[in-house]
C-alpha cells in the first residue's frame, strides 16, 4: 500500500470507531447508523443528480418505498426474509418505469415529474391507512434483531460496500460518458452516446442504491412514517448531496455525517430543520461550492493535484503517428462517393430553411459550404448529422441511407465539430479524444483507447495539452483539440462548423495543414465556414446557399467568380 493509501485507510477505521470513543458531542453508534444506512441511499442521489446532472427532486419516493412494499408483504403474511429483498426489487421495476417515461422530456419536466411521483408516493401512504399505518407509519419488524452493535456493523458494511461499489462502477469510460452528458447532450449524441438510454440506465441504478439503503434504514428505525418518502425529505437528500460534495464518492456520507450531527448538536431537527440546512447551504455557496468533499480535496490527503505548469506552444504540423486511431470505417484507401445529398428539404412552419439541395462529397476531398448568414447552412448541417429531420430528401452515407438514423447511430461514420467547440472543460483533452473513441467499436480497453487518444493528439502537435483540463487551455486550442476529436476513429466524414474562426494567422496555417493530412489519408470533409481566403485554399469544390436553395457549386474560383454568389453572398458582407 502506499503511505497515502495508508493513511486513508487509518483515517477510515478511526470514522468507524469514533462513536465508541466518546470525543464528539451526539455522535453515539445510533446516530451513527442512522447516517450510514441514509448515506447508502444517497449515493444513488449522489449518482444521478451529482454525477449526471439529473435533477430528481421526488428520489425520496425511492427511499421509502421498497420499506412500504416489504412491510404490507409482511402483513399479509410474507417472511421478512423474502419480503425485505422483494420490496427492494419492486422499487427499482418502479424507477425503471418512471425513468422510461420521463427521462426524455427535458431538465425541468424531469425534475417535476419526480417530485409529483413523491407526491403520489407520500399521498398513497396516508390515503390507505389500513395497510400503511395512515400518518401514524408503517410498523416494521426485522427477520432478526441483530442489536445494536449488530446493526452498527451491518450499516458500516453496507455503506462501505455502496461506496466501493460507487468507486469501481463509475470510473473510466462509464464517468466520461456521465461527465459528458452532463456538460452536453448533443455533443454526446454526436459522439455516439444514447443519451435517453443511458439516463434510465443510471436513474435505475442510482435508485437500486436509494431502495437498499431506505429498505436498511426502515428496518432498523422500525417505523416508516410517509414523509418519509415526500417532498420535503426529498430536499433535505438533496441538500445533504450538496452539502457533501456532489459527484464525489465520499460527498453522500460526509453530507449526511455532517447534517445529522447537526441535528443532534441543535437538540432536534423538527424546531431547527429550516436552521441546520439554510445555514448549510449559505456556508456551501459562500465558501466551499464544490462541497466538503470538494475542500477535502485540496488538502494533501484528497486527489493529487499536478502543480506542474505545462506550456504549451504552438501546434505544430506533424506527421501521421504510426499509432493513429484506426475506426470502424477507415477512410484511407477508399474512393467514390461519401455522402450524397439527394433533395434535402426542411420546413419549419411556413419558412422553408432548406429547399431541394442536393451535392456530393467524395472520399479525399474537400467541400466547403458558404453563404450568407440565413442561408440555410446550419440547418443543413443538423440534417445531416440527424440533429434534425428532414421535411423531404435523403442523405446516403457511403452508399447507406441514413435520413432516419438518430444522431448517435451516425458516430461511427460522422465526426463533427462546431461553430463554438462543445468540449467537457472538468476533462483533460486526452479525455476529451477518449470520449469520441469510448463509443466507436474496436477500439480496445481503456489502456488502448488512452493511447490512441495520446497519438491523435500527437498527430495534431497537442502532445504538451494532453492531461491539462480543458478549462485551462486557451480557447484558441479547444478548434484543434475538437477537430483532433472529431476525426478520432478515423470516420468517413468529417463535417467542421466554422473551424477557422477565432483562430489567428499562425493556427488557422496549422488547420489548413491538419485538413490537408486528412484529406490526404481519404478523410471526406464537409465544412461550412465564412473565411473566404482560407475557403480558396482548403476547399476542392464550394457549394454556395442563399435563402435555403443552392444557387452555385464547383471550383473555388468559378463559384467565387459567380455573378450570383457575388450579390447574394459577397454582397452581404459590404
Amino acid at each position: 500500500m502506499t503511505p497515502r493509501a495508508i493513511i486513508l485507510t487509518i483515517v477510515a477505521v478511526f470514522c468507524a470507531v469514533l462513536p465508541y470513543l466518546g470525543v464528539l458531542p451526539e455522535w453515539t453508534p445510533a446516530l451513527a447508523t442512522v447516517t450510514a444506512f441514509m448515506a447508502l441511499s444517497l449515493i444513488g442521489l449522489n449518482l444521478i443528480f451529482g454525477v449526471t446532472g439529473m435533477l430528481a427532486l421526488g428520489q425520496a419516493a425511492f427511499v421509502a418505498l421498497p420499506g412500504y412494499a416489504a412491510g404490507i408483504l409482511q402483513k399479509f403474511g410474507v417472511p421478512g426474509a423474502l419480503a425485505i429483498p422483494v420490496g427492494v426489487v419492486i422499487a427499482v421495476l418502479v424507477a425503471r418505469l418512471i425513468a422510461e417515461i420521463f427521462i426524455r422530456l427535458p431538465g425541468i419536466y424531469f425534475a417535476i415529474g419526480t417530485l409529483g411521483f413523491a407526491f403520489v408516493i407520500e399521498g398513497l401512504a396516508r390515503a390507505f391507512p389500513s395497510i400503511t399505518g395512515g400518518a401514524s407509519g408503517l410498523v416494521l419488524e426485522p427477520p432478526v434483531n441483530p442489536g445494536r452493535l449488530g446493526w452498527y456493523i451491518i450499516a458500516v458494511t453496507a455503506v462501505a460496500a455502496g461506496v466501493a461499489v460507487y468507486a469501481v462502477l463509475v470510473r473510466g469510460r462509464f464517468l466520461r460518458t456521465l461527465r459528458l452528458v452532463r456538460s452536453d447532450e448533443l455533443a454526446a449524441q454526436v459522439l455516439g452516446v444514447d443519451v435517453a438510454r443511458l439516463k434510465v440506465r443510471v436513474f435505475t441504478i442510482g435508485s437500486a442504491f436509494s431502495a437498499v439503503g431506505g429498505v436498511l434504514l426502515a428496518y432498523y428505525v422500525q417505523v416508516l412514517a410517509p414523509e418519509g418518502g415526500g417532498v420535503n425529505a426529498s430536499l433535505e437528500q438533496l441538500a445533504m448531496v450538496i452539502i457533501g460534495g456532489s459527484g464525489s464518492a465520499i460527498g453522500p456520507l460526509l453530507g449526511a455525517a455532517v447534517v445529522q450531527w447537526l441535528f443532534a448538536v441543535a437538540g432536534g431537527a423538527d424546531r431547527y430543520e429550516l436552521l441546520v440546512y439554510g445555514l448549510g447551504f449559505f456556508l456551501v455557496v459562500l465558501f466551499v461550492p464544490a462541497g466538503i468533499a470538494g475542500a477535502l480535496r485540496k488538502l494533501p490527503l484528497g486527489r493529487p493535484i499536478d502543480g506542474a505548469a505545462l506550456k504549451a506552444g504552438r501546434p505544430v504540423d506533424a506527421a501521421p503517428s504510426a499509432t493513429s486511431c484506426s475506426g470502424p470505417k477507415p477512410a484511407a484507401g477508399r474512393d467514390g462517393v461519401c455522402l450524397a445529398i439527394e433533395g434535402l428539404t426542411k420546413n419549419f412552419g411556413g419558412l422553408i430553411a432548406v429547399q431541394d439541395v442536393g451535392f456530393e462529397v467524395r472520399f479525399g476531398q474537400v467541400v466547403a459550404l458558404i453563404g450568407p448568414n440565413g442561408a440555410g447552412k446550419s440547418t443543413l448541417f443538423n440534417l445531416i448529422s440527424g440533429i434534425e429531420a428532414p421535411s423531404s430528401g435523403r442523405a446516403l452515407l457511403d452508399g447507406a441511407d441514413v435520413t432516419g438514423m438518430p444522431i448517435h447511430g451516425r458516430a461511427a461514420a460522422i465526426g463533427r465539430s462546431f461553430q463554438v467547440p462543445r468540449l467537457v472543460p472538468e476533462l483533460t483533452a486526452l479525455e476529451n479524444v477518449m470520449a469520441r473513441l469510448d463509443h466507436l467499436p474496436g477500439q480496445g480497453d481503456e489502456t488502448e483507447r488512452r493511447r490512441l487518444a495520446r497519438a491523435q493528439l500527437s498527430t495534431f502537435g497537442l502532445d504538451a495539452l494532453a492531461d491539462r483540463p480543458v478549462r485551462e487551455i486557451g480557447l484558441g486550442y479547444h478548434k484543434l483539440i475538437e477537430l483532433a476529436r472529431a476525426s478520432a476513429g478515423r470516420p468517413a466524414l468529417l463535417m467542421l462548423d466554422e473551424p477557422a474562426v477565432g483562430l489567428t494567422r499562425e493556427e488557422v496555417d496549422g488547420l489548413t495543414r491538419a485538413l490537408v493530412r486528412l484529406r490526404r489519408e481519404g478523410a471526406a470533409i464537409l465544412l461550412v465556414e465564412h473565411n473566404v481566403e482560407f475557403v480558396a485554399t482548403i476547399a476542392d469544390e464550394l457549394v454556395v446557399l442563399d435563402s435555403g436553395r443552392l444557387i452555385a457549386r464547383g471550383a473555388p474560383k468559378a463559384v467565387i467568380a459567380d455573378q450570383r454568389v457575388q450579390d447574394a453572398y459577397f454582397g452581404a458582407l459590404v
